[in-house]
């Protein structure tokens, strides 16, 4: 049965998730893999040491900034629901609010507010870098405690426990290695990334959910009219199966075609590399044989209907 979300499901081999999609988009993936490995890009965003911060976190942080940095004041979501987990009693609610209305947000607004669908490309948050890195620390810890609270409370929100948590204290949990990768990464993203995404004008999401998003957890980094594309922080430049699979079943998911999707890709942010695939020409290489995108995300969504 299934029973996670996406990404959990794509890291079972014995999930109907990974199955399904096994059986239909390997036949043509090694090649898919080797193309995308021959273009050997240098690292140019060196990992942290682990002692210092934790790469998971360093991954969660720079999927906020990379937020920000496309849109002003990208839904806070995310970490209002792991703030609400964290209980009354810890302040997280109170120090969430003052970060946002810091970054520009209405703070009566923080806790409601949705993903959003824009017209795009926009401008990104004007807030100070420093401080933009620092908020997107706290709320990539806060965001860790919605996906996994057991595991985010033996973290550095653990401190917090029966104490009444200040929006500073949590700020200072950015230590100088933490900031030092997220001021890495929004150079690449300012000099790679953002410009080839300019000239994309039409319909934006960030963290985007799928009509298949009640079915299965899932939310896309950034859609930007019609590219769906995923952020990965990886010290290794790797295109592995739960990669591509993830991004082909954010792309099934969207089972009425309400994004309009005409290309998948990943950003490897430490290697500044955007690789992007036409969604049919994709699929059809990976299974070996024309593929309706239309009957496979039917298909997909008789799984997950079946498999609950």
């Amino acid at each position: 049965m299934i029973r996670g979300p996406l990404t959990a499901e794509l890291n079972s081999k014995d999930s109907p998730v990974r199955r399904f999609l096994d059986e239909r988009f390997t036949t043509g993936l090694r090649e898919v893999q080797r193309r995308y490995r021959q273009a050997n890009p240098a690292l140019v965003v060196p990992p942290a040491d682990r002692v210092e911060v934790n790469p998971g976190t360093v991954g969660t942080a720079a999927d906020w900034l990379m937020r920000f940095m496309l849109h002003p004041r990208p839904s806070l979501k995310l970490a209002a629901a792991g703030a609400v987990l964290c209980g009354r009693r810890s302040g997280m609610v109170e120090a969430l609010m003052e970060i946002a209305g810091s970054l520009g947000y209405n703070p009566e607004a923080v806790m409601e507010a949705d993903a959003i669908d824009f017209i795009g490309p926009v401008e990104g948050n004007d807030a100070d870098p420093g401080q933009l890195a620092s908020s997107c620390w706290a709320l990539a810890l806060l965001t860790e405690m919605y996906r996994n609270p057991m595991a985010a409370m033996l973290g550095p929100l653990g401190r917090f426990r029966g104490h009444h948590a200040l929006a500073g204290e949590l700020l200072d949990l950015a230590s100088p290695a933490a900031l030092g990768q997220l001021a890495a990464f929004r150079e690449v993203f300012t000099s790679r990334l953002l410009p080839q995404l300019a000239h994309r004008q039409g319909q934006w999401a960030l963290g985007a959910e799928f009509t298949g998003s009640a079915l299965i957890k899932a939310d896309a980094d950034v859609i930007a009219a019609g590219l769906l594309l995923d952020l990965k922080t990886d010290s290794k430049l790797s295109l592995g199966v739960t990669t591509m699979f993830q991004v082909i079943g954010y792309a099934l998911l969207d089972f009425y075609d309400a994004y309009r999707l005409t290309e998948v890709g990943t950003f490897s942010a430490r290697y500044a590399y955007l690789a992007t695939w036409d969604i049919g020409t994709l699929l059809d290489e990976l299974a070996g044989d024309q593929v309706s995108l239309p009957s496979a995300r039917r298909e997909f969504q008789q799984l997950l209907l079946t498999q609950r």
